[in-house]
């Protein structure tokens, strides 16, 4: 009763808190803004890149970048650049700031997108129901646009001017005229998405002209002044380098240059209709992609309960209709789904507000756990494993960049699509590739050739044939390309870091090749590789080619990754810690650092802080040779006397019933559960790994024999006789 007594009095102190709704507003705020300023520009897409090459440009040469200046790809492609004005700040930005102004404009961006957001939902005047509802609300439309904002493209401005737009046409109508000013800047920064911009302009109007030709009487209406204000915002796309390219653009890209491009880029690949229906929020992305689907679902329903109550405004249901269509197209446009049904949703919460009440202990009960608890719970998850800070060069070909730079004066250069953003920003100028992934720039059948040439031995040869090109950088993923490239002996291995491999060709750099060709190590393979099992001489080769490519790029990581695992076979521990403190230094983010890191600390004997990085890199997911890692943290619990920890670890790993499961590592799960007191699990696993053992290794069936006996000798006689 006592405690009963104390929660109630709690309860109440918080209810009647004055500041209570502000105080749970600001620490979502504040959350927000620690973990988006905290975390660095990671390579997403390489959009950034090309964004900033092309502000690099505008500034350089005074004019809007109109061609692909940056490649050598023939007939020569012309495009209108429609975000020409974004270019050229984040520049201005970059080149004063570095990457933290860029992140710096990423957090305010968000921040003020998802400050109108909660505008958009919560009043001091609503009832204890309509505020919790908008919390929800507020909170699921910023976590759903989460994964978007973190990428430092044109997008983040027309995520902010959708739901200022949005604000000014429902609440702030005397603020009106700073939609034209507004619709300048946007035509400018992200002019592609003027569609969006005269969707809100025209919802609004046909509501507003609706009305007066229905002559009802309502109240907020437009003056003339505010009318014709909205409809110069249409003639705002006048006001920009190119109105007529301006607006073919997006029915060009989509329907002529790159029809196709929702076969091969992610972001714009169709929503199967059925994944609306699941609602699976057992992982992060499983829980924001089920609040995408609780956003479809209720503003759905909240479209069907306006109709019922003949409360249902036109301008909601334009707005709502052209967001479905985005959203049935492309995956990208869930945001602007998500922003567009922000008036619809709010209406449909004051509805269900006016019929349900609830008591006010849940809504200030359930209030923290929406506001607070979930978004923490998102964001400490989204944001795990934080890259190296301001900026970080996971899966960029940042090495391969340093040596060309350092030993190439110009040339072309067959690259991956995929990463072209990066290299026109980063390279020499005078260097050329062929093609980024701007589709407004190139056409599908760029991409097609691009990635075929990687697969290909005919698209390869034509490839060659035609363009001649001096280097070769290929992602390490690509297995395949060194058949490939087998058939012309002019390209030769120089270098590769974490992302790609470069390739010279030896009639344009012959002195390249004398200098850094690589025989030793294997590019594609070399995570693989058993460095204990190879001859002294075989690692000295491969030590020299590595230490050779560490000397033209320090910070590379594939170079320290088999510094450090020869160095460990050498049982050279002070010099692998050192590799592997570099692989952590620069590539935090990345597993293998700390592994090869623990794979020293465990050939020095100190087994407690191995198992601590292991575990780590088990933890973190990504690491190469699992099996290796599993191993050695058993063997290090072993060491450390914690054959509970040893037994759960092997138990996780090893799987005595699969039919890949190796005899010996049957047997040493079953001596790990002996260990801990589990007889009968131990026996039969000793069992199994006897049936899989082979003749002739006689070594491990007298260790089987002797182990089953000892732990189930009646159960041995019986089978014996």
């Amino acid at each position: 009763m006592h405690f009963k007594r104390i929660s109630e009095r709690l309860n109440e102190t918080i209810a009647n808190q004055k500041y209570f709704l502000f105080s749970l507003i600001s620490i979502f705020f504040l959350i927000l803004i620690c973990y988006f300023i905290t975390w660095p520009i990671v390579m997403y897409d390489t959009d950034l890149w090309y964004h900033l090459s092309g502000g690099r440009y505008f500034w350089q040469n005074g004019a809007i970048p109109n061609d692909a200046y940056f490649s050598y790809i023939t007939p020569a492609k012309s495009w209108y650049n429609y975000y020409w004005l974004f270019q050229a700040a984040i520049y201005k930005i970059f080149q004063g700031t570095g990457y933290y102004g860029l992140i710096a404009l990423r957090c305010l961006l968000y921040f003020l997108t998802a400050i109108f957001i909660f505008l958009f939902f919560i009043n001091r005047g609503e009832n204890g129901t309509e505020m919790l509802i908008g919390l929800t609300l507020s909170v699921c439309c910023t976590i759903v646009i989460l994964n978007r904002e973190l990428l430092v493209r044109p997008h983040l401005f027309s995520y902010l001017f959708i739901v200022v737009f949005l604000y000014i046409l429902e609440f702030k109508r005397d603020k009106i005229w700073l939609l034209p000013l507004l619709g300048i800047f946007w035509s400018n920064v992200h002019g592609i998405e003027y569609p969006v911009m005269f969707l809100i302009v025209f919802s609004y109007l046909a509501e507003i002209y609706w009305l007066q030709f229905r002559r009802f009487p309502i109240r907020n209406t437009f003056g003339k002044k505010e009318k014709w204000l909205l409809i110069s915002v249409f003639y705002t796309i006048f006001i920009t380098p190119g109105v007529i390219e301006l607006i073919q653009t997006p029915f060009n890209v989509s329907f002529q240059n790159a029809a196709y491009q929702h076969l091969y880029v992610a972001e714009l690949l169709p929503i199967p209709f059925q994944k609306f229906f699941i609602f699976a929020p057992v992982s992060v992305q499983g829980l924001i992609s089920s609040m995408l689907n609780f956003i479809v679902f209720l503003s759905s329903f909240f479209l069907l309960l306006g109709l019922w109550k003949r409360k249902l405004r036109i301008s909601h249901t334009i707005l709502f209709v052209g967001a479905l269509l985005l959203l049935a197209k492309h995956i990208r446009f869930v945001c602007e789904f998500t922003l567009l049904s922000i008036p619809l949703l709010r209406q449909g919460a004051h509805l269900i507000s006016e019929r349900i009440q609830f008591p006010r202990k849940v809504v200030y009960l359930v209030s923290p756990v929406v506001v607070i608890i979930l978004p923490l719970l998102i964001f400490s998850s989204v944001f795990a494993n934080r890259p190296a800070y301001p900026f970080s060069q996971s899966n960029l070909p940042t090495g391969v960049v340093q040596f060309l730079n350092r030993h190439a004066a110009g040339g072309r250069i067959l690259n991956e699509p995929n990463t072209g953003g990066y290299l026109p920003w980063a390279l020499n100028q005078k260097l050329k590739i062929y093609m980024d992934m701007q589709m407004a720039i190139f056409s599908d059948s760029d991409f097609a050739i691009s990635q075929n040439a990687f697969f290909d031995t005919n698209v390869f040869k034509e490839f060659i044939r035609k363009y001649n090109p001096s280097f070769i950088s290929v992602s390490l993923n690509r297995t395949y390309f060194r058949q490939v490239v087998a058939t012309d002996a002019r390209f030769v291995p120089v270098f590769f870091d974490q992302a790609e491999l470069l390739y010279v060709n030896k009639a344009h750099h012959s002195d390249l090749v004398g200098r850094f060709e690589l025989k030793a190590v294997d590019p594609f393979r070399f995570r693989d590789i058993k460095y204990e099992n190879l001859s002294p001489e075989a690692l000295s080769q491969m030590y020299a080619e590595a230490m050779r490519m560490r000397e033209q790029a320090p910070m590379n990581y594939s170079a320290n990754h088999i510094l450090c695992g020869i160095s460990v076979a050498r049982h050279q521990y002070d010099q692998a810690m050192s590799y592997a403190d570099g692989i952590i230094r620069y590539y935090p983010d990345l597993s293998h650092g700390y592994a090869l890191k623990a794979d020293a600390l465990f050939g020095m004997e100190r087994y407690g802080e191995a198992a601590n990085l292991y575990k780590k890199a088990l933890d973190m997911g990504q690491t190469a040779k699992p099996e290796n890692v599993y191993w050695n943290l058993h063997t290090a619990y072993i060491k450390l006397k914690e054959y509970k920890k040893a037994y759960s670890l092997l138990s996780k790993y090893v799987n005595p019933f699969s039919l890949n499961a190796d005899y010996k590592d049957i047997y040493q799960l079953g001596m790990s559960a002996a260990s801990v007191g589990k007889i009968r699990e131990a026996v039969i696993f000793l069992k199994i790994a006897r049936m899989k053992v082979p003749p002739s290794d006689g070594e491990y069936t007298k260790r089987i024999k002797e182990n089953i006996m000892t732990l189930s000798p009646e159960n041995t006689r019986g089978n014996t006789q």
